[in-house]
């Protein structure tokens, strides 16, 4: 009997609660809805999911629905939302899992830059102090305080020539240890 109703009586007889009703509309959407949601996805299950929540929600909500328009433009609407939901969900989840793996590997790229350059200012700490004392403060005024060769010789009671001499002579020793690195402007 139901299947010979046409949609707007199935929807009268759905808002009343009519299982048989619901069963029709079920029997007759269901695969046009999933062939709808299939072409948008391409996904067999989300395709299924997305045209069971339809349903799910038709039955669960079926007091509250106006059919202010045709029930298959209700339900084509609704698949086509749902749908769209569905995609914009997965491209959000691929944007978010691009961002973590970026995170992760910019994360990874700067611990590890920050561990190589605490054990390249370790070792270059350890040779600083292998120098002569003298020539350690010197050098240490030079690089920590940023004294100019003037200032540290006024300091220190000494010409400009030896501070710039010991200056030289400390990097002349690290640039044997590290190379390159003390080639730049003074470290």
């Amino acid at each position: 009997m139901y299947i010979t109703l046409n949609d707007h009586e199935l929807s009268l007889l759905l808002k009343q609660g009519n299982e048989q009703a619901y069963s029709e509309i079920y029997t007759r959407y269901w695969p046009l809805l999933f062939r709808h949601s299939y072409r948008m996805l391409a996904d067999e299950d989300q395709a299924m999911d997305v045209v069971q929540d339809i349903f799910t929600s038709l039955w669960l909500n079926r007091e509250a629905i106006d059919f202010k328009i045709s029930l298959s433009a209700y339900l084509y609407t609704a698949a086509r939302n749902r749908t769209v939901n569905v995609i914009n969900k997965s491209k959000l989840q691929l944007t978010y899992m691009e961002s973590l793996q970026k995170f992760i590997d910019q994360g990874a790229y700067v611990t590890d830059e920050l561990v190589r350059y605490n054990e390249l200012s370790a070792e270059i700490e350890a040779e600083i102090s292998k120098l002569p004392p003298r020539m350690r403060e010197i050098f240490e005024l030079r690089r920590n305080a940023g004294l100019s060769y003037k200032q540290i010789a006024t300091q220190l009671g000494l010409s400009d020539e030896t501070v710039k001499t010991q200056v030289a002579r400390a990097l002349k020793v690290l640039r044997t240890k590290f190379g390159v690195l003390f080639t730049l402007p003074f470290i």
